[in-house]
């Protein structure tokens, strides 16, 4: 909200965010990927969907945090901190336990029959979820949220937040932050060299390359090769709503961001297949923060200028967004596993799946927000 007046294009934004999410996730039991995922196709996977994960991951999570962070403050205007906790804790606590000890554990059991061993789930839960095992194996899956992790990360930036804010109001009750109508050029390049640098700092000089996930103080689940750009993006949400330049970013000409956004993608692809990938991915984490930022500015002011509007489907898909977020990752596993075996390539099975699994999350996540009290939390 701004005002009194909903910000319709970041409704819909969110929407073509979650398919993305739902589209990724698709895609990784058919394509090459980094990371493990809960189903595995047995045939040949389809490797240009690696640039799917590429495109994705450099830029959605991010805008996702950015968003996210933009409507923080209002929040704790509306409700003070203690009201502003309590509400982040159901909204984002209660999804969290519910991962932790249902949903995951779940859909590990699944992958655990499948590609492991027949157990159990009591005995999976108890051994292998939980830990409890003869030999004292310390597994973190008790911690382990999934794809929900984004989900904690919002909870614990909400409980930062309000501390700064709690503190600010006590010590400095006279602090007024400027208002920034127009967001300078130089501001933008300043930021994304800013973002390359410690991006590329964390990933070689500190030790944290891509897919590498650790727990954060024992508990926060992290992949530290994008933490520059899904903290300095939510901070950057949180100013923009503070600063009021949200619409200075937003303005019609800014749709030009997507050239050089999409441009240094399309530059790598092709440097990808001409030459190598040594020299495809040279800066990758520079040119990354320039796809980044292009991509995130784009996006944002192409929906303002052209979808800031609503309709009865869109206003559906947006009020059931966050539910699809929480419960996407089992319907799009359950149909994974629903086509094995199949007759068809990974490729058509990506499609297939795609098509499927979008309309099924948000049929599941209608369905479900039926459910006296889950409208509160979901």
């Amino acid at each position: 909200m701004q005002g009194k007046s909903r910000l319709y294009y970041l409704d819909n934004l969110k929407v073509l965010l979650i398919f993305l999410v739902i589209i990724h996730h698709v895609g990784q039991a058919y394509g090459l990927t980094g990371g493990a995922w809960f189903y595995s196709y047995p045939g040949d996977r389809v490797k240009s969907l690696e640039l799917l994960f590429v495109f994705n991951a450099s830029y959605f999570m991010g805008l996702f945090f950015f968003i996210s962070g933009y409507f923080l403050p209002s929040s704790f205007d509306r409700h003070g901190a203690r009201k502003f906790i309590t509400d982040k804790l159901i909204r984002f606590g209660i999804p969290l336990l519910f991962a932790a000890f249902f949903m995951m554990p779940v859909i590990e059991y699944v992958k655990y029959v499948n590609y492991t061993s027949p157990i159990g789930f009591q005995d999976f839960y108890i051994r292998h979820w939980l830990g409890y095992a003869p030999n004292g194996e310390d597994h973190h899956n008790i911690l382990n949220f999934g794809h929900l992790w984004f989900i904690e990360h919002l909870l614990v930036y909400s409980i930062l937040y309000a501390a700064i804010r709690t503190i600010l109001q006590k010590c400095a009750p006279s602090l007024s932050i400027p208002k920034i109508r127009n967001v300078r050029l130089y501001a933008v390049l300043l930021y994304i060299a800013a973002l390359g640098l410690i991006t590329h700092l964390m990933r070689t000089s500190w030790g944290f390359p891509h897919d590498r996930w650790i727990f954060f103080l024992g508990f926060i689940q992290m992949e530290p090769a994008h933490i520059p750009q899904y903290l300095s993006l939510c901070v950057l949400g949180i100013f923009a709503y503070r600063c009021s330049f949200l619409e200075s970013v937003s303005t019609p000409r800014n749709i030009l961001w997507l050239v050089p956004g999409v441009g240094i993608f399309l530059i790598t692809v092709v440097q990808l297949y001409s030459t190598d990938r040594q020299s495809a991915f040279f800066l990758w984490d520079f040119k990354e923060a320039l796809l980044c930022t292009g991509v995130c500015i784009g996006l944002l002011a192409l929906f303002k200028t052209f979808f800031d509007r609503t309709g009865r489907i869109i206003q559906i898909l947006a009020e059931n967004a966050y539910a699809a977020y929480v419960i996407h990752v089992p319907v799009v596993v359950a149909l994974q596993y629903s086509f094995d075996p199949a007759p068809a390539g990974a490729f058509a099975l990506f499609v297939i799946v795609s098509l499927l699994s979008i309309p099924g999350v948000f049929f599941a996540s209608f369905l479900i927000r039926l459910i006296p009290g889950m409208k509160r939390i979901l």
